[in-house]
């Protein structure tokens, strides 16, 4: 059974000899120059504690291991370059650009990095480079473009490229625009124009394609419609040869017969007023009398004010008795579903 006052022994030697902090990335005299390079000092930096950082007017931090910034982390007005590539940062201090109004040259290549806040660089106002080829982005913020820019690196994958494209064209006659080129995991470097006209055809051809499958679907419609009316019509026309005639047909009720006419307006045998002179009118070919003569109905081609309208050397089927001239007669059978007899003159 263990002693009872030793867990107290133990707090009273943590009390005198307390545990050491965490010893930093790497050691920053307080006299530093205001151009330091601590390249490659580290191997491995879980957190980088800025506060030694303050009086630099150029710092290289680049190839240190360094994961993340401590919270707090923002650059003063005075630094004007900033070095903090191949290292392994994940994202920055959202303020970490706050204060920087003399920032010109920043290198982020070869990160983590996998997004910029939009208005990251808002306060940069002096930035001339901008490097950021290497880390997993998904677009370059729009305030990375502030005039002062020259030259911008980003990596060659069509997203980011996309996200740049407009910012890196010239839209007006001698404009001043960035040098913007992409760089492949092979270091190769591309104009991005280039590179996107190149390479990224594909999401273009998506979208033409897209818009040619639209196209397509209009005009299959278009097509299944026109089909649809010339089948309606062939299928009218293959009616009216079987039984319906050319003309307007008349209800049976009236005469017993169908009656055909050859123009939009019918004969209103209720008050004998005449609409349209029919060019032609039917017989009746039957041992019974036709009902209209009966009644005393004069077929509207007879009235003398209408003249024969058929053209001259063409066929006919039977000259009118009634009145001279050419006169062209059309005659049906009384029973449903027999042919119409067509009168050939002289057989």
């Amino acid at each position: 059974m263990g002693h009872p006052a030793a867990p107290l022994v133990l707090l009273m030697l943590l009390m005198l000899h307390p545990a050491a902090p965490s010893s930093p990335c790497f050691s920053v005299p307080s006299d530093a120059p205001t151009e330091l390079d601590l390249t490659n000092r580290s191997h491995r930096c879980a957190e980088l504690d800025w506060s030694p950082f303050q009086q630099q007017r150029r710092l290289l931090l680049g190839r240190n291991g360094i994961e993340a910034l401590s919270p707090s982390s923002r650059l003063e007005p005075g630094l004007e370059e900033l070095d903090l590539s191949y290292n392994q940062l994940r994202e920055l201090p959202p303020a970490f650009l706050g204060q920087a109004r003399g920032l010109r040259h920043l290198g982020l290549q070869h990160n983590r990095l996998r997004e910029l806040p939009a208005g990251f660089f808002a306060n940069a106002t002096a930035l001339q480079s901008l490097r950021l080829e290497g880390n997993p982005l998904p677009a370059v913020p729009h305030t990375a473009f502030q005039p002062t820019l020259r030259q911008l690196v980003v990596p060659c994958r069509c997203e980011v490229v996309g996200s740049v494209l407009a910012a890196c064209a010239c839209s007006r006659l001698n404009c001043s625009v960035p040098e913007c080129r992409c760089l492949t995991s092979h270091l190769d470097a591309f104009n991005v124009t280039y590179f996107h006209a190149r390479e990224c055809r594909s999401d273009v051809g998506l979208v033409a394609g897209s818009v040619g499958a639209a196209a397509g679907v209009a005009v299959l419609l278009v097509v299944v419609v026109v089909t649809a009316v010339v089948c309606y019509r062939r299928r009218k026309a293959a009616a009216i040869a079987a039984g319906a005639g050319w003309g307007k047909r008349e209800s049976a009720a009236t005469h017993r017969q169908p009656r055909y006419i050859s123009r939009a307006e019918e004969m209103d045998t209720t008050t004998d007023v005449t609409a349209a002179a029919p060019d032609y009118e039917n017989i009746f070919v039957s041992p019974c009398t036709a009902p209209a003569t009966t009644r005393g109905w004069t077929p509207g081609w007879e009235e003398k004010r209408y003249s024969p309208q058929v053209p001259v050397d063409d066929d006919y089927f039977l000259e009118s008795e009634a009145i001279p001239g050419d006169q062209p007669i059309y005659a049906n059978t009384q029973n449903p579903g027999e042919d119409s007899i067509y009168i050939i003159p002289g057989q």
